[in-house]
């Protein structure tokens, strides 16, 4: 009888745990975003056709150095892809190792709470998320340092487009 018991607690606390797990899966809707920024908490009011979400902290230096390459790359993408930085810092994070990210396709976005990178799953920094902006289905994600400029290009649909960064 106290098999049975322990047998059924066990069950119910490994099913509640998945019930509030949320994967990333291919072509499957975001996890819940909740963020400060200037596009809302949700992001909802990004306008572009694509989105890369990148979880980051300014004192990771693979990270920044990550970022700044991606942020090359995207350079070619503009008025196609947004960027949205999303990092955990509040006060006496370098702001001008964000600044230098910035430009009008790239927003930065707090998760004060790690809500939002709790959602996502994130294990790793740099962690990014390519997704489409309208249907807010996942596209692709993993290390930002493994997206390729090409692969980017076949991801946004731009396949007749030639990739200055390559």
């Amino acid at each position: 009888m106290m098999k049975q018991l322990l047998l059924i607690i066990l069950a119910f606390a490994m099913s509640a745990s998945v019930v509030g797990a949320q994967h990333l899966k291919l072509d499957e809707r975001l996890p819940s975003i909740d963020v400060d920024s200037t596009v809302g908490s949700d992001l909802k009011l990004v306008d572009r056709a694509y989105t890369c979400i990148i979880f980051m902290h300014s004192e990771s230096r693979p990270s920044v150095d990550a970022i700044r390459e991606f942020s090359n790359m995207a350079l070619s993408l503009r008025g196609h892809l947004a960027v949205v930085l999303i990092t955990p810092e509040q006060d006496g994070f370098e702001q001008e190792v964000l600044n230098s990210f910035t430009s009008e396709d790239t927003i930065l976005a707090f998760d004060n709470d790690y809500r939002t990178f709790k959602n996502f799953g994130v294990s790793h920094i740099p962690f990014a998320v390519v997704y489409e902006t309208k249907s807010r289905r996942v596209k692709w994600f993993g290390s930002l340092m493994q997206l390729s400029a090409e692969q980017l290009y076949d991801l946004l649909n731009l396949k007749n487009v030639k990739p200055k960064y390559l």
